[in-house]
C-alpha cells in the first residue's frame, strides 16, 4: 500500500478522500464480469495484475503496457454499469494519474490511435447520478486537458 492510500485510509481529510478510501477497499470480482462476458479475458488479466501492483511495479507495467492499460480502463468504463465498479475504475485511474501526471499521455495516445477524442470516454461520466462518480470524472478531465 502506498503512502497516499495509507494516509487516506487512516485519516481521510474530507468526505471525498473518505469515499475514495472506501472505494479502494472494495474488492471487485473481475472473474464474475469475465464469466458473464462483460469484459474480455485480456482486460480481466490486466486489471487483476494492475490493481495488486505496488507503485514501482505499476510504473513498469505502464511503461511496457501503456496501450493495454488505457484500453482496459476505458473498456471497463464502457461495459460495466454497476456504480460501485465504475467508482473503483475511476479511482484507479485518478490514483494512477496523481502518482505521475505524465501518465495522462497513455490515455491521450490511446484515444488518438482509436480515432477518438481524449474527452469522449470521460464526459458521459459527468451525467451519472452518483456524485462521487461525477467528481472523479471531473478530477480526471482537467488532468487530461493538460495534454491538449
Amino acid at each position: 500500500m502506498d503512502i497516499r492510500r495509507a494516509v487516506d485510509a487512516a485519516v481521510p481529510t474530507n468526505i471525498i478522500a473518505a469515499k475514495a478510501a472506501e472505494v479502494r477497499a472494495n474488492q471487485v470480482n473481475w472473474q464474475s464480469y469475465l464469466q458473464s462476458q462483460m469484459i474480455s479475458a485480456e482486460d480481466c488479466e490486466f486489471i487483476k495484475k494492475f490493481e495488486v501492483a505496488n507503485s514501482e511495479e505499476k510504473q513498469v507495467i505502464l511503461t511496457n503496457e501503456g496501450h493495454q492499460c488505457a484500453k482496459t480502463f476505458l473498456s471497463l468504463m464502457a461495459h460495466i454499469s454497476k456504480e460501485q465498479t465504475v467508482q473503483y475504475i475511476l479511482t484507479l485511474i485518478d490514483d494512477t494519474l496523481q502518482e505521475n501526471h505524465q501518465r495522462v499521455s497513455i490515455f491521450f495516445d490511446y484515444a488518438k490511435k482509436t480515432k477518438n477524442t481524449a474527452w469522449s470516454y470521460f464526459l458521459p461520466m459527468l451525467n451519472r447520478q452518483d456524485l462521487f462518480t461525477v467528481h472523479m470524472a471531473a478530477r480526471i478531465i482537467p488532468q487530461r486537458s493538460d495534454v491538449w
